[in-house]
């Protein structure tokens, strides 16, 4: 009977110790996918200002062309067809102004973001990457650890059987 409290209690402190190198493990593993979430965070916003600065770009494209259209309308009303040609041509020359201003005024914008956009999903397949690493060297760790756990309770056993406990 003795014997047996004995391995039991062998038993309880390697399980214990191995019990809390597996909590330590389950921590990594949430840390990890935490570092995961906050990629996919960060992509929303990202796709989120993408859309966003698309929207504005084609609203100011909109407003600019309703613009011209009422320019046109009020010339038409005010003086009849006759300087509606060359408002006309004046109109078609400021928007081909405005449309290039327009379009470097946007560029720079989305080149940077298209720039964040690309260091963004190449940091996450990279993290994505060591994370698998990790995850495959802490599991081919842990059936290590429990292999030598099981060896280590035998010894031990063995130990105090041999001292006579």
């Amino acid at each position: 009977m003795a014997r047996e409290q004995v391995g039991n209690g062998v038993d309880l402190l390697w399980d214990g110790w191995l019990n809390g190198f597996k909590t330590l493990q389950s921590l990594q593993d949430e840390v990890q996918k935490k570092t995961l979430q906050a990629f996919s965070y960060q992509k929303d916003l990202l796709d989120s200002t993408v859309a966003t600065l698309t929207a504005m770009e084609e609203e100011t494209k909109k407003a600019t062309q309703d613009w011209q259209v009422k320019v046109q309308t009020s010339v038409k009303e005010i003086s009849g067809t006759t300087q509606l040609e060359q408002v006309s041509t004046w109109l078609n020359n400021i928007q081909e102004i405005n449309d290039k201003a327009q379009s470097l005024s946007w560029k720079p914008t989305y080149a940077v973001l298209d720039l964040f956009v690309q260091s963004q999903n190449h940091l996450e397949s990279t993290v994505k990457a060591a994370i698998e690493q990790q995850k495959l060297e802490r599991e081919e760790t842990l059936n290590k650890i429990e292999e030598l756990t099981t060896l280590l309770k035998g010894a031990h056993k063995d130990l105090l059987v041999s001292v006579g406990v």
